[in-house]
């Protein structure tokens, strides 16, 4: 199979979904997936040899391994040069997947060896992605919105096509008809899931505004002790910068509280009070 080099602001993220095409499954838990990536270092000639080392085995579960290196502008000169002779002569098992934001500082021997896509930015090569997946143009809107800052969630939609309105809105039904603490214990279950999180989050949200102050005392220490504080506080955070947006009220009293998630999402990492933080964040619509 012919090396494949993704090229531009997106390629990255193509790179990787091409990588999640071939094997079929999930990158982080498959045992033919390799990952030769830099952060903003080169790559050296001790990373690419143990890569030689790993390609020359067969796969072991499935009919391909998937190697994915990047950005190919780090590349070391002895590097790219170790690299030439595997991807003159890729072995028929192995599928070597490139990338590289700037494809003309790509050492022109290894560019010519590869067949080049091009991916101008990352919401363009998810975009993409989900219109392969078959979800139509309304879903895809929807979606990339949903998971927007969290775009790695979409990989997860696209193993299998959902109902993504209608599962939205069975979620919510099944929220509003829940108790409020228990609204708030199910959440933190329903937190990996992007479609139904958001559900859960928007009934969260309308419930707290009418709740009584011991039901948000209890639903604070709740959410403190399931650990899905982060999660929530990122879904109120966007569901009120989307009501701002839309109602254009600057000076509404929501700002205050958008203001107050956005210092609390940095206080958690400062290893804050988690149910006196909770507390003060759900309670902080009554501030007005």
């Amino acid at each position: 199979m012919l090396p494949e080099l993704f090229c531009g602001g997106g390629a990255r993220v193509a790179a990787r979904l091409r990588a999640q095409e071939l094997l079929q499954g999930p990158l982080s838990v498959h045992p033919d997936f390799l990952s030769v990536e830099s952060e903003g270092r080169w790559l050296g000639i001790g990373e690419i040899r143990a890569f030689i080392l790993w390609a020359r085995y067969a796969p072991a579960a499935g009919p391909r391994r998937v190697a994915l290196l990047g950005p190919a502008e780090r590349l070391t000169s002895e590097a790219a040069n170790a690299l030439l002779k595997l991807l003159e002569e890729v072995p028929p098992y192995l599928a070597v997947v490139l990338y590289a934001e700037a494809p003309d500082r790509v050492i022109p021997t290894v560019r010519s060896r590869c067949r080049l896509r091009f991916s101008p930015s990352p919401k363009d090569a998810w975009r993409a992605a989900l219109e392969r997946a078959g979800y139509e143009a309304k879903e895809v809107d929807f979606l990339l919105e949903l998971c927007e800052g969290r775009e790695e969630e979409l990989g997860n939609l696209l193993e299998t096509k959902r109902d993504v309105f209608g599962e939205f809105t069975e979620a919510k039904k099944e929220a509003q008809g829940l108790p409020f603490p228990e609204l708030f214990l199910r959440f933190s279950g329903e937190a990996a899931d992007p479609l139904r999180r958001r559900a859960f989050a928007e009934v969260i949200f309308e419930k707290l505004l009418s709740a009584k102050t011991f039901q948000v005392l209890g639903a604070g220490e709740i959410l403190a002790r399931t650990g899905a504080m982060r999660d929530l506080f990122w879904e109120l955070l966007r569901i009120l910068r989307e009501r701002l947006g839309r109602e254009e009220i600057l000076r509404s009293p929501w700002v205050s509280w958008a203001k107050k998630i956005s210092l609390a999402r940095g206080e958690i990492e400062a290893n804050a009070n988690p149910r006196l933080l909770a507390e003060v964040v759900l309670l902080w619509p009554r501030k007005g």
